[in-house]
């Protein structure tokens, strides 16, 4: 066989071999590209199938303590540097299941229209705390409120929910402040990864305030794991409601 030959035959045969390693690499590429579907198709239709629970106390905000005018949430602590009361107007206004769905407040249809259950029976009761602001003087301190039970363990996965109506200019913390005159769900996923007696509290601050600036809160919520914010959040299952409805006197230990 002639040298000329001999390179000929080496060629084509080298030629055979890359043609035959890149159609395995396609073959190859094509199955991986295949499992990524099958995967990204089974997290499209399972993603949502996690259970959530809430396990902030009084989360509903129906249960609560003092006398009208000065009537708050349970477990809700009060700030403002000091003196709320002085600078801050707060109103309960009921949510509540099987009313005639026409005769409910504005606010509360529009909260339930954003939900999707504005009709006369849902799950389940709840109120919503209007706070207004009435004066500027000195100051609001580190932090206005926190929500009923505040406290979140940061060291696991959490997600802190909220729906929340903001009129006037003011600026809240744990809100979307770029959305006004209507009602928003706004999520929080808190998490501090090595860190396990991590803890957070949700503590609603105030800035760039003018008197009768309103925030309108409800339903807010410390769920287990990750909640999508894209979806509406329902009145989750509550540990605590489940206790308190067996032990009328138990309270948390503690924020």
């Amino acid at each position: 066989m002639s040298l000329e030959s001999a390179i000929a035959d080496q060629t084509t045969a080298v030629t055979a071999l890359t043609q035959s390693v890149n159609n395995k690499m396609g073959s190859i590429d094509a199955k991986v590209q295949q499992k990524i579907n099958e995967l990204e198709n089974w997290r499209g239709d399972h993603i949502h199938e996690h259970p959530a629970l809430a396990v902030n106390y009084n989360a509903s905000m129906l249960r609560l303590s003092g006398v009208a005018p000065q009537r708050v949430p349970m477990s809700m602590s009060l700030n403002a540097g000091g003196n709320f009361f002085d600078k801050f107007s707060l109103n309960i206004i009921p949510v509540t299941t099987g009313d005639n769905a026409n005769e409910r407040p504005l606010v509360v249809r529009e909260l339930l229209q954003y939900m999707g259950c504005d009709r006369q029976n849902f799950s389940a009761s709840f109120n919503i705390v209007e706070i207004t602001v009435k004066s500027l003087t000195g100051g609001f301190g580190p932090y206005v409120f926190t929500i009923p039970y505040c406290h979140v363990k940061s060291g696991a996965f959490h997600s802190v929910i909220l729906y929340h109506k903001l009129v006037g200019q003011a600026n809240w913390g744990w809100v979307n402040n770029e959305i006004h005159d209507k009602w928003n769900q706004h999520t929080t996923h808190v998490f501090t990864p090595g860190d396990a007696g991590g803890y957070t509290n949700v503590t609603l601050s105030l800035g760039n305030a003018a008197v009768g600036d309103k925030l309108y809160l409800a339903l807010p919520q410390i769920v287990l794991g990750k909640w999508d914010p894209a979806l509406r959040a329902p009145q989750f299952f509550n540990v605590w409601d489940m206790i308190i409805d067996a032990v009328p006197s138990a309270l948390p230990s503690g924020q």
